[in-house]
């Protein structure tokens, strides 16, 4: 049995889906994951330690202390440490009465989001030598464009962050998601750790829908009065909205595609798998279909919707009803289960300029929908193989900046060009789709299904128990 750990576990961000996915495939193996999170259902297997959010009223305001520019409280180091021992002692008891022999603990100790919870499972794993933890960092605090909101004048801060994130101790071992990551950790504290790619139950079915009726009630945030029909083309960008995800990108390949529209419009039949019959009164939706963590995104987000009304292209958004897959009941027609809106796309535009797997182009894959992507490093360095047909936005080193719009990033006209003559070739060569789509589903399921990460998983937890 092993205790999952992380600020919450049943949201739709990519650590939430990836803690539910290795669940599924666990449990599939009879072995018996519990929850450990601010976010565990009633009736789920774990304890529920609201101490752990950090969205929290409080959570928020010790960050701003921590990291702000009012940063250099003597007193933080002290405060860090009472609000880490309610939390410790939730963990502990919950350990002790589950008899949990191994933690898998998921950022919480590379995103110092929420110090005290960091440093309370710190604690926990140097003074109880008997336990196992699997330390996983899905993002490390020192990389990305998020790299400067964790940074701190307070010394003492620091020095504690020092001791206590990415710890080098005897009874864990580290996971990264890619291998820039390993190298990164290594560089950095000379820690070994082991890459593990991101998983997906590949079997899995994708969830049925009443499309039409989602459409209809997609919000329209830009780009004139809804619905969103049956005849309009819907391009997804599946991720949350977040800085790093770089949107924008979508928005000039949306419309890139829209200055298309005689080619579009001349398809003999139809477009995509759907077999669309774009007309001149249809339109190229960029769907936004995540409302995860939105309100602390909200001034990216604004930006965002300033720069698509420059652009003059529509933008729905559907996080208002959409929900994980494993929070969906029977007979629940209020919302729609997140892997289901893919059946409303006709392609995917994955475009971060930093990501440290990249959950939503596995998910496009075994959706089986046309992936347009940027080529983000990881992407080229460890996915990329292992997904072989797919049309490419460039690379991040090729990127511009936009001066309006708070310096939003920007590809060239050429790639831009060039991605949409592609797109539109795949779109309307049903045969090709089919084949590529194929292909695509079989290459990827050899690399991380889930059956074959968790299996790596459980040789990880049964090193730890012994």
């Amino acid at each position: 049995m092993t205790l999952e750990v992380h600020y919450k576990l049943f949201g739709s961000d990519g650590v939430s889906l990836q803690s539910q996915e290795l669940a599924r495939a666990l449990e599939a193996h009879g072995w018996q994951p519990s929850f450990c999170a601010s976010d565990v259902p009633e009736g789920t297997r774990g304890v529920r330690i609201a101490d752990l959010s950090y969205r929290s009223d409080e959570a928020i305001a010790l960050r701003a202390r921590l990291f702000g520019s009012d940063s250099g409280d003597d007193d933080l180091r002290s405060e860090i440490a009472r609000r880490a021992r309610p939390i410790r002692a939730a963990i502990e008891a919950y350990v002790h009465a589950s008899d949990i022999p191994v933690l898998h603990v998921r950022n919480l100790m590379s995103l110092p989001y929420n110090l005290p919870a960091t440093l309370a499972i710190y604690e926990i794993a140097r003074e109880r030598p008997n336990l196992g933890f699997l330390l996983q960092h899905h993002d490390l605090y020192w990389e990305g464009p998020n790299a400067r909101s964790f940074e701190t004048r307070d010394h003492a801060v620091r020095e504690l962050m020092d001791e206590i994130m990415c710890p080098r101790l005897p009874n864990a071992v580290h996971v990264l998601i890619n291998p820039i990551a390993a190298d990164a950790l290594e560089n950095r504290f000379g820690i070994a750790g082991t890459v593990m790619p991101d998983a997906f139950d590949f079997e899995r079915e994708l969830p049925v829908i009443d499309e039409p009726a989602f459409r209809r009630r997609l919000e329209v945030l830009t780009g004139g009065p809804g619905p969103i029909r049956g005849e309009d083309l819907v391009v997804s960008m599946p991720a949350r909205v977040a800085i790093n995800k770089a949107i924008e990108l979508s928005m000039q390949f949306v419309a890139g595609l829209d200055r298309a529209r005689a080619q579009l419009e001349d398809a003999p039949d139809g477009l995509g798998s759907q077999r669309r019959r774009f007309t001149r009164n249809s339109r190229v939706v960029l769907l936004l279909p995540q409302g995860e963590d939105l309100e602390d995104n909200r001034a990216y987000l604004d930006r965002l919707l300033d720069y698509a009304r420059h652009l003059h292209i529509t933008v729905a958004y559907a996080g208002g009803f959409v929900v994980p897959d494993r929070r969906m009941q029977p007979g629940d027609t209020a919302h729609v289960p997140f892997y289901g809106t893919y059946r409303a796309a006709d392609l995917v535009c994955y475009s971060p300029e930093h990501e440290g797997f990249g959950n939503q182009a596995i998910e496009t894959v075994w959706a089986r929908r046309p992936l347009v992507v940027l080529e983000y490093p990881v992407f080229k360095r460890f996915v990329r193989d292992h997904i072989p047909h797919y049309v490419s936005l460039g690379g991040t080193e090729e990127l511009e900046r936009i001066h309006e719009f708070g310096g939003l990033h920007r590809l060239s006209d050429v790639h831009v060009a060039r991605a949409v003559s592609d797109a539109i070739t795949v779109l309307r060569d049903h045969e090709l789709e089919r084949r590529d789509v194929d292909a695509n589903f079989h290459a990827l399921r050899s690399f991380c299904d889930a059956g074959i990460i968790s299996a790596r998983y459980i040789e990880l937890y049964e090193s730890l128990m012994r």
